[in-house]
């Protein structure tokens, strides 16, 4: 009897640390998804914001005085702006020196900003010397008039496998 009774408490025993390492794997599975969703929500939020910085030029705004849609308009200033953002982005992730086909590889990180003025088309702005960004920036910021020359973001490519941002194609308007 005695030898009856040991053996059951060893059984239960058993049972209750098989019970308590299900638990446990239970625990660390919910968990392990619940990590696994916040990386995932972080990532988003980091593309938006990534995104929200070329996004804000392209498109139209309302205009209270004329009660219409107007294209938003950009100067050489924010040209700049973009592509330094565009050349900071392709540093960090070691990208200088990738050459990029307009807006064909959708699987990289590389951002290209191409400026179409005319008949005159400058491309891989992001390649530009800080030289040659003030200097574009002094020859094409006023007009023969002495009128601010803007532009326009004639379109934002975002790639279907990255969900960023990789080019941007300006035009004068």
């Amino acid at each position: 009897m005695e030898n009856a009774s040991k053996a059951l408490i060893m059984a239960a025993s058993v049972l209750l640390g098989l019970m308590i390492i299900s638990v446990g794997v239970v625990l660390f599975k919910s968990f392990g998804g619940f990590s696994r969703e916040i990386t995932n929500e972080i990532q988003k939020k980091q593309i938006a914001e990534f995104n929200t910085q070329f996004l804000k030029y392209e498109g139209k705004s309302f205009n209270n005085e004329t009660k219409q849609n107007e294209i938003i308009k950009i100067t050489t200033h924010d040209i700049v702006t973009l592509a330094n953002l565009a050349q900071k982005n392709n540093i960090e992730y070691e990208l200088t020196n990738q050459t990029q086909s307009k807006k064909k590889n959708e699987n990289t990180y590389y951002v290209q900003i191409d400026l179409e003025e005319g008949t005159k088309k400058s491309t891989n702005l992001e390649r530009w010397t800080e030289k040659q960004l003030t200097d574009f920036m002094q020859e094409n910021n006023m007009d023969q008039d002495n009128k601010i020359k803007y532009y326009y973001i004639n379109n934002i490519e975002i790639s279907n496998i990255t969900g960023r941002v990789t080019y941007v194609e300006i035009k004068k308007l």
